[in-house]
């Protein structure tokens, strides 16, 4: 399938930027195309947009301030399925293809003063359960950090995985099928051998990734409860009680 991902950026104003993804590539090739899903970064209000225009190469218009991969899941008239990556950048420095590859730890040197750090994660369907947490984990003096901390101009994969390469614990709230960009998250949290990796499902019949099947996962039937369940996670996975 002779295809290519072509993008175009604009800058609006500081820290913004317009752009655009489409496919060219061979006239029969593009017209054997029945759709193209785009996943992009959760932090967008609509993550995953479906184009079936043809007329414009399955154009996908928007704007941002952060540069990040997307997912595009390219789908043939004829049910075939074809996955493809590309990654969005403003400037000539950002990585051409793939997710940074995750720093393992080698030496830790944590300074007396300075609060420990988890990187905390979770669908859009988690947020407020992902803020709960947040708000817990802060009243313990623990710096938390997610994809909300990311400020505009930098680069969202980057700054995560620098995020989780510096992070004493990783929680990922789980109420579903995990999406890419948490996949990936689990991979480079389980690769940085951050020290504590915390599942958290919440509701029933939860399947966790594969990635994390060897951790120990702590099950919350009613989103309600999670406050308690963060309280005990503080006090008995990082050691520091009321």
């Amino acid at each position: 399938m002779t295809i290519h991902i072509k993008q175009k950026v604009s800058p609006k104003g500081k820290d913004w930027w317009d752009w655009s993804v489409w496919l060219e590539g061979d006239k029969k090739d593009l017209d054997a195309m029945d759709q193209v899903t785009y996943t992009l970064h959760p932090t967008f209000s609509v993550p995953v947009v479906t184009v079936t225009n043809r007329k414009t190469g399955f154009r996908l218009d928007s704007s941002g301030w952060g540069e990040f991969m997307i997912y595009l899941e390219l789908k043939t008239k004829d049910g075939r399925v074809k996955k493809r990556q590309h990654y969005l950048r403003f400037s000539d420095s950002a990585p051409k293809k793939g997710p940074s590859v995750p720093v393992r730890r080698t030496t830790v040197v944590e300074k007396a003063a300075s609060p420990p750090t988890v990187f905390v994660s979770g669908g859009t369907r988690d947020i407020d359960t992902v803020q709960t947490i947040r708000e817990v984990l802060s009243r313990h003096d623990i710096k938390v950090v997610g994809a909300q901390d990311i400020k505009p101009g930098q680069e969202v994969q980057r700054r995560i995985n620098s995020m989780i390469e510096h992070a004493v614990a990783a929680v990922f709230v789980i109420s579903g099928r995990t999406n890419l960009w948490m996949n990936e998250e689990i991979k480079a949290a389980v690769d940085a051998g951050v020290p504590h990796i915390l599942p958290i499902v919440v509701g029933q019949n939860v399947e966790l990734p594969e990635a994390l099947r060897d951790y120990q996962a702590v099950k919350v039937e009613n989103p309600l409860a999670v406050e308690d369940v963060a309280d005990a996670i503080v006090s008995h996975s990082l050691g520091k009680g009321q």
